[in-house]
């Protein structure tokens, strides 16, 4: 009878895993849409959302190649390079070879697409910072925590820890 209580408990386990894994699937990517809807409105004409991300992986990651790039944005490596030339002509970020090995590039922000960057996160964030006011005390406590736990939980094992979401 013990047993049967440790299986029903297992079970009620797997399926509570199962439906908050679930609702992870579905609440993610609706606020992720929703930031970059704000991102879209806020940032500079003319850049797109990816465009911003490459901006934000490139203040983290100085000197970043176009693989790394690529791989953080999730896009192919052709991809990539189209959109990284596109910031180079825009003069948000400067493209230069790697001293050490002709073939592989070094991505820089520049100055500009530094302030560009800065301009659009700052209006995103004042956005969030509203809708986290309309949130009680205990609520953002819990939803601090909550991210804690996201974040472990997105961080991959070969994943440098200093790496976060954009």
């Amino acid at each position: 009878m013990n047993s049967t209580a440790e299986e029903v408990t297992a079970g009620d386990v797997q399926e509570a895993d199962s439906q908050l894994a679930d609702r992870l699937l579905e609440i993610v990517p609706r606020a992720t849409r929703r930031i970059r809807r704000q991102m879209r409105a806020h940032g500079t004409p003319g850049l797109t959302v990816a465009q911003l991300r490459a901006m934000s992986y490139l203040r983290r990651e100085p000197g970043a190649g176009l693989s790394a790039l690529a791989d953080h944005l999730g896009m192919s490596l052709p991809a990539s390079s189209a959109l990284a030339q596109r910031l180079v002509l825009a003069g948000m970020i400067d493209r230069t070879d790697d001293p050490t090995e002709r073939r592989r590039i070094r991505l820089q922000l520049t100055a500009s697409g530094a302030g560009h960057l800065a301009q659009a996160q700052a209006a995103v964030r004042g956005w969030l910072a509203a809708e986290l006011a309309a949130l009680t005390p205990a609520e953002q406590a819990r939803l601090a925590g909550g991210l804690e736990l996201l974040a472990r939980i997105g961080q991959s094992s070969d994943e440098p820890g200093h790496r976060g979401a954009d």
